[in-house]
């Protein structure tokens, strides 16, 4: 496997980074994947130098997520918390932090859809009337804080959820 052929970390980072850029290829991908960013950074503890690679983005409304995973220089080991966030996965093989990060990536949209549609229904539970849900989503489209923005296609998904859980509220 190439992974084993060069450093770990070295080619973890060289595909991360053409991962998010790939996420990021224009602007509506940046908004749609949540501003997604990631870095880098070291740490001293004692002789040791561990790195953690952190991978961040928001949701509509601006909730930010962070998916950490530290590197052991000294182990030649990765590790992060497990999907389900109930243990400590650690592995000495990249391809394996790279296939759950990528994953994680991959499911990024549909967070913020999951996210977009929980902020419609509290705002449906307030009794919001149409017209003020659909100004409410318009804030979202054209937000300042660019990861919590919503790309014109989540407005579309968003607008049709809002229509059908009026209409449910109201019946």
């Amino acid at each position: 496997m190439a992974s084993e052929a060069a450093d770990p970390l070295e080619w973890l980072k060289e595909r991360l980074n053409a991962a998010v850029r790939a996420c990021c290829s224009n602007a509506e991908r940046r908004i749609g994947y949540g501003n997604l960013r990631h870095e880098y950074s070291q740490w001293r503890r004692d002789s040791e130098c561990p790195t953690n690679i952190a991978i961040i983005y928001e949701t509509p409304g601006g909730s930010t997520t962070q998916l950490n995973i530290t590197y052991e220089p000294q182990t030649k080991r990765f590790s992060y918390l497990s999907a389900d966030l109930e243990h400590r996965v650690e592995s000495a093989d990249p391809a394996q932090v790279l296939r759950m990060i990528e994953d994680h990536l991959r499911g990024i949209p549909e967070k913020r859809e999951r996210q977009l549609q929980m902020q419609i229904d509290l705002w449906v539970e307030q009794g919001l009337s149409r017209s003020e849900l659909f100004a409410q989503l318009n804030r979202l489209l054209q937000a300042e804080f660019l990861g919590g923005r919503i790309t014109t296609q989540e407005l579309q998904k968003g607008i049709q959820y809002a229509i059908r859980r009026y209409t449910q509220a109201r019946q």
